[in-house]
């Protein structure tokens, strides 16, 4: 069913889709609500810098880690003998 406004429903899954991102990766930034609200070019904008962050984020955290191997070792723990007792002397 199409009507003269608003878009049909086939547009409908990409915007709540785009609604949940925006909403699950903004970390509590966003409500559903502010973000069904928001006018289009500007829910754009915010998607955009978004994917933007969450991209840098990511790199980051791929360059921070591409050094380590995944196998690490164990962490060597030091040996400890046991004490001596000092020799009596009488």
């Amino acid at each position: 069913m199409s009507t003269f406004f608003g878009l049909g429903p086939a547009y409908r899954p990409a915007l709540h889709k785009q609604i949940f991102q925006m909403v699950y990766h903004a970390k509590g930034g966003f409500t559903h609500k502010e973000v069904y609200n928001l006018p289009i070019w500007l829910r754009r904008f915010y998607f955009k810098e978004l994917e933007t962050q969450l991209k840098a984020e990511e790199e980051a955290q791929r360059r921070a880690s591409k050094g380590k191997s995944p196998n690490m070792s164990k962490p060597s723990i030091p040996s400890f003998s046991k004490p001596s007792m000092p020799s009596r002397r009488r």
